[in-house]
């Protein structure tokens, strides 16, 4: 790990480390809470320290080049963004997320058209507003389903659906 910045003011340090955090850098701060033991900060300043060799690009990202930093990394890994490969994510074309979502929305939909409620609630004279209240709840455990069905329509959709990437733009 080598030092790239010290910091006097802790704001200053965790602001740098969540930067290098959004740039998948592996970073941390050293005498993070030295400002707990009262004078400490002035006698041992807040250190970024990052890989080795991270290093290069970590102070490009720091300086706000973040084109230089993009050619430093280029020539550690060998990729640029400009190689016509696909990003990974876009190869994946399952949305699972849709089929949870319609989970959450189907069961208790099911749950509340198979709740059996009594014949008679209350008094006659709340008896209206009681069958207002089934009714409406039927109504939404309706609505529950219907939802999750137009949601598993959406991922049959969006997994059968011809994939439009990088090769039809170009």
């Amino acid at each position: 790990m080598v030092t790239v910045r010290t910091y006097w003011n802790q704001a200053e340090a965790a602001l740098a480390k969540s930067l290098l955090d959004n740039y998948e850098i592996f970073c941390a701060l050293i005498h993070e809470n030295a400002n707990l033991y009262g004078s400490a900060p002035i006698a041992m300043p807040i250190r970024l320290v990052v890989d080795e060799i991270q290093a290069e690009h970590a102070i490009w990202i720091l300086r706000g080049e973040p084109e230089r930093a993009a050619e430093a990394d280029t020539t550690l890994t060998g990729y640029s963004p400009t190689d016509k490969e696909p990003p990974p994510d876009l190869t994946s074309r399952n949305p699972w997320e849709l089929l949870v979502i319609s989970f959450y929305f189907l069961l208790p939909g099911l749950c509340v058209l198979r709740t059996k409620y009594p014949a008679m609630v209350g008094t006659r004279m709340r008896l209206p507003y009681a069958i207002a209240a089934v009714s409406i709840l039927h109504l939404l455990g309706w609505v529950g389903i219907l939802f999750a069905i137009s949601l598993i329509v959406a991922y049959a959709y969006v997994r059968r659906a011809p994939h439009r990437g990088a090769k039809d733009s170009a």
